[in-house]
């Protein structure tokens, strides 16, 4: 069944986000999506790990006080499709299950969501399991002969006592409905605001539920400009392909540093989170095997931390040329261009020489391991650069250059990247941007990152692929 996407932010005293659609319900209604296969294909159903149960309760509708904050998964339905709840419970938690490891493998930190599950079945096995984690729950004021709206979906629940404040609430329909998340709910769950934190979705994979998941615990979508215009890949823009969570590390979540906060929604908002501290998820814990392995920090990748016109933290530039934070556009508290976020970096290319913008630390590399240097840039009128991976040794002498082929900009933000071997002796990497003497132009930076190359069972070279 052929379902058109709808992406919309609604803001208000709470927040609703949608992603969905209104279809006839039936009695052959088809909850089942397509599991997004970019940027790697995920593993087959048999070798997902299954999570488990981080939490088990008697009842879960009123899990005890001291109960540990976790997601708890439901499957909705009424009289217009009937309870096909034995049909499905193994194939929703293999989804859940599927979103779990797209968490744990978006990053090389090791972190997980916690699941409530129920008492009085077997979690040895997978059907056993399967039941514990999803709870049937029939939604009595459901539209038989059509679409049932979040709200009805919501006033049920709360009537029924899924109220806990320990709970964030993730709803399986199987019926016509829409997709979406409450988003005002980041810290505490249960009832905030006279409004239940949960999230429902008609169409069962891990891309479109682990997207509204995500929402539900304060993701925003990704987008560039002022305007919320230009979505680029990710599983919060394009969740039928992307189930990688943010690629470029700086829009919502960043287990590798806990104090670093980021926008969460457009201007004028000023409200700041970090997904990796949400207490429904494990405290997150280096390293395991992951397709991030960023080495840069929070502020080297996004320059967030700096006021327009002033002179970005963290970076140096060199030869020809000058740089500076964003300048200000019609919003004088708003970077007038950016990829995520309310900064970017706006070099200001001068034609005598070379001119380069460097992240001024140099991480830590060992010899003969592949490193990726990603990043976004545009220009509103045009010019070149190339990335740069500048190879230093103990004594912090230079060893040498590696660059990559020239890059011609334009007034779009895709994601560029290049990546080569430490040589012999390196134990540390500066990363540049390089624009070749000539030229006269200026171009806006964001959203580094660097990455050592540990997926070799992913990618020829063992790094992330571009997006």
């Amino acid at each position: 069944m052929l379902r058109k996407r709808h992406l919309a932010i609604i803001s208000a005293a709470i927040a609703v986000t949608v992603l969905g659609t209104a279809s006839p319900a039936s009695a052959d209604w088809n909850p089942i999506g397509n599991e997004p296969t970019l940027p790697y294909a995920q593993p087959v159903d048999a070798s997902v790990p299954k999570r488990g149960c981080a939490t088990t309760v008697a009842d879960p509708k009123a899990p005890p006080v001291a109960s540990a904050p976790s997601i708890q998964f439901i499957y909705a339905w009424h009289d217009g499709n009937g309870n096909r709840y034995e049909q499905y419970v193994e194939q929703i938690a293999k989804v859940i299950d599927r979103i779990d490891w797209s968490l744990d493998n978006a990053t090389d930190y090791d972190q997980h969501f916690n699941f409530s599950c129920r008492t009085g079945y077997d979690t040895s096995t997978y059907a056993g399991y399967a039941h514990a984690l999803v709870v049937p729950e029939k939604i009595e004021a459901g539209n038989l002969s059509g679409s049932t709206d979040m709200g009805t979906v919501g006033a049920d629940l709360q009537t029924g006592g899924y109220d806990d404040a320990n709970r964030w609430y993730f709803v399986f329909e199987d019926f016509s409905g829409n997709s979406a998340a409450m988003t005002h709910c980041k810290t505490g769950g249960g009832v905030v605001d006279g409004t239940l934190c949960f999230g429902v979705g008609e169409l069962w994979d891990s891309g479109l539920m682990g997207h509204e998941l995500l929402h539900l615990m304060g993701a925003p979508h990704a987008w560039s400009k002022e305007d919320g215009g230009q979505y680029n890949a990710d599983i919060m823009t394009d969740w039928d392909n992307y189930w990688i969570l943010d690629q470029d590390f700086n829009t919502y979540y960043d287990p590798s540093e806990l104090t670093a906060t980021f926008y969460v929604d457009g201007y004028p908002s000023t409200a700041k989170w970090n997904i990796a501290k949400h207490p429904a998820l494990t405290v997150p814990t280096c390293c395991d095997v992951g397709f991030a392995n960023d080495l840069l920090t929070a502020q080297e990748r996004t320059i967030e931390a700096d006021a327009p016109w002033g002179s970005p933290t963290g970076f140096s530039v060199s030869g020809a040329g000058w740089f500076q934070v964003t300048p200000p556009g019609s919003d004088n508290a708003v970077s007038a261009r950016y990829y995520d976020g309310r900064r970017s970096l706006t070099m200001n290319v001068q034609s005598h020489a070379e001119g380069k913008v460097s992240v001024t630390r140099k991480p830590a590399v060992t010899a003969g391991t592949r490193y990726k240097l990603f990043a976004r840039m545009t220009t509103a009128t045009s010019g070149t650069v190339n990335l740069r991976l500048s190879w230093y040794n103990s004594s912090n002498t230079l060893l040498s250059n590696s660059d990559s082929a020239l890059i011609a900009l334009d007034a779009n933000w895709p994601e560029r990247s290049f990546s080569a071997v430490a040589p012999a002796g390196a134990t540390s990497v500066q990363v540049s941007v390089v624009s070749p003497a000539g030229q006269t132009f200026a171009y806006a930076l964001d959203s580094l990152q660097l990455n050592y190359c540990n997926n070799t069972g992913n990618t020829v070279d063992g790094c992330r692929t571009s997006v």
